[in-house]
């Protein structure tokens, strides 16, 4: 194995990028309550999900109470906030709250709870409703029908890596290689973000290509890579998880590479929203 330290930048347009100085703002407004539960549990869920986006540090989750008094009527409240400076608002619903009990083979009686809740993500800039999701989890034990139920709403909180992953991408460059190996590709590299956006050591990248088709140039997915340091606020290296031939090809020809965040993938049970 041939093992190069190619610290040469690539020659790219970086102005062709999404801009990640800074950390998207956003707001969550109060959670409606359409399930037969208390309110208590509905305010107890926007609780878990504010903590469970702050505590990705990718966002700034602005509370609605240091805004003062906001505008009742929906798009006056969008120019609000979009006036304020914050870019996203975040609706979200709880649908209902199921919970049933079953006996062990010790005699023991376990409560398992599900959840169903909504989540609406605006850009307060347009109006436009960039997604809406409705998430089901589960927790399937418990001493009472209250602990699976505060078990169940806690697990919303984990929700949220992945909710960011898929709707809150940071998009970057592929600065510099690594290891490259002659037969194989690039093994490392390093891409141009860091602590300033929130990224982590575990964060999956996809990496793209501009390519031309038909007279147009459109990004094609050419491998994926994986942060394993966090070097500063604007460098992270990363192993390659595959595409690595086709990433030197791409570099020696001096053609723009981008690298995308990824959700990793669900476990079968996580699919399910069950939380063993």
């Amino acid at each position: 194995m041939k093992k190069l330290f190619t610290m040469a930048v690539m020659l790219v347009m970086t102005t062709a990028m999404m801009a990640q100085d800074e950390k998207p703002n956003v707001v969550v407004a109060g959670f409606q309550n359409k399930s037969n539960s208390s309110l208590v549990a509905c305010n107890n869920l926007r609780q878990e999900i504010v903590s469970g986006l702050i505590a990705t540090d990718r966002l700034t989750v602005v509370e609605t109470s240091t805004l003062g008094e906001m505008p009742k009527a929906k798009n006056e409240l969008l120019i609000f906030l979009n006036g304020m400076g914050i870019q996203f608002y975040i609706e979200g619903t709880l649908n209902s709250i199921d919970t049933k009990s079953s006996k062990s083979n010790t005699g023991k009686t376990n409560y398992e709870a599900t959840i169903n809740y909504t989540l609406t993500l605006i850009e307060t800039e347009t109006g436009v409703t960039k997604s809406s999701e409705t998430f089901k989890d589960s927790y399937n034990v418990g001493d009472t029908s209250d602990e699976a139920i505060l078990k169940a709403i806690e697990y919303a909180k984990k929700r949220m890596k992945r909710y960011v992953d898929n709707h809150f991408k940071v998009e970057a460059i592929i600065k510099a290689l690594d290891e490259v190996d002659e037969k194989k590709g690039v093994k490392t590299c390093y891409i141009s973000v860091g602590s300033d956006t929130g990224i982590s050591k575990g964060q999956i990248f996809e990496v793209f290509s501009k390519v031309e088709i038909a007279g147009e140039k459109i990004n094609k997915k050419i491998g994926e890579v994986r942060v394993e340091e966090v070097l500063s606020g604007t460098l992270s290296k990363c192993s390659v998880k595959n595409g690595g031939l086709d990433m030197k090809r791409n570099f020696d020809a001096q053609i723009q590479m981008t690298v995308m965040t990824r959700a990793k993938k669900l476990k079968p049970w996580e699919k399910l929203g069950v939380n063993l």
